[in-house]
């Protein structure tokens, strides 16, 4: 079952390497597309001897603001991955990000690919606690989740409608950068212990910090559209909150915001305990 994952990839750091030997174990062939193309040297010498393709990502919307750039090249380079992975063979796509795992007993058997009638999976997603200390290898130190679905997500603090993989041919289009459109066959989406995504958006302080560092002052609506307002409290919280400590460098203020996320046991335990969080630990077994 020729099985391909595509992703949009800006400065690639050195979880990239542990993120494509995780999923290459069930999966033939790891398209990137570089959002810096000038960047190819780096990632030449992370994806070493690995089945990647790397290409060069879409450029559109070079005048908007990152976090909405961001989503229209997604879309843009997963439509050229459809065409091109059709042309290749390939029957199966999945989009995700190098901050997510796709984990749980029903992935690498691959069963979730092999019914005839279903032309898209829908996984839902898990989301990573932060640890209250700087870590490079947040995939094994990151270990407790917010369970999707509980308190209607109000712990989140980035999406939590889960990512999609769809069965490739004609018609397919992506639909943002979390499903597919014109798929045949019906949708299924298995449970949160089946097939899940493991969502590690800000596993501690300074990779918060970078992010929205990056991202800097943006709207409250995606794309600048007015139809279209940003609905996460916490992105557009830490936004002002990261903007204002460059204002008055006041960076404690932004740490104290930032550690009210982290939890410490006896509160994790309780909310364990409670069924809101989970532990997950895809890289127990080496």
């Amino acid at each position: 079952m020729p099985i391909a994952i595509t992703t949009t990839v800006l400065h690639p750091g050195p979880t990239l390497p542990t993120w494509l030997d995780y999923h290459l174990r069930w999966v033939q062939h790891v398209v990137i597309y570089m959002d810096d193309p000038d960047e190819r040297p780096l990632f030449e010498r992370l994806c070493e001897g690995k089945p990647i393709t790397l290409l060069e990502g879409s450029q559109v919307e070079p005048n908007m603001t990152p976090e909405s750039r961001l989503i229209r090249r997604q879309v843009a380079n997963m439509r050229h991955a459809i065409a091109y992975l059709m042309e290749r063979g390939y029957r199966w796509l999945l989009h995700i990000d190098l901050d997510e795992l796709l984990y749980g007993p029903l992935v690498e058997s691959l069963a979730w690919a092999e019914n005839p009638e279903v032309g898209l999976v829908t996984f839902i997603n898990h989301e990573a606690l932060p640890v209250g200390f700087e870590t490079s290898d947040p995939f094994r130190d990151c270990v407790y989740f917010w369970v999707n679905g509980v308190d209607r997500n109000a712990n989140f603090t980035a999406y939590g409608n889960g990512k999609s993989a769809v069965r490739l041919g004609p018609g397919v289009e992506p639909r943002g950068p979390h499903s597919f459109s014109g798929h045949a066959g019906r949708t299924f989406t298995p449970s949160g212990e089946e097939a899940m995504i493991l969502h590690y958006p800000y596993p501690s302080y300074n990779s918060w910090l970078r992010k929205f560092n990056h991202y800097s002052r943006f709207s409250d609506h995606w794309f600048g559209d007015r139809q279209a307002p940003k609905i996460m409290d916490f992105m557009l919280q830490s936004r002002d909150v990261v903007q204002m400590a460059h204002k008055t460098d006041d960076w404690a203020s932004a740490r104290a915001f930032f550690s009210r996320r982290v939890l410490d046991p006896k509160s994790r335990d309780e909310a364990i305990s409670h069924g809101k969080i989970r532990q997950y630990t895809p890289f127990a077994n080496p």
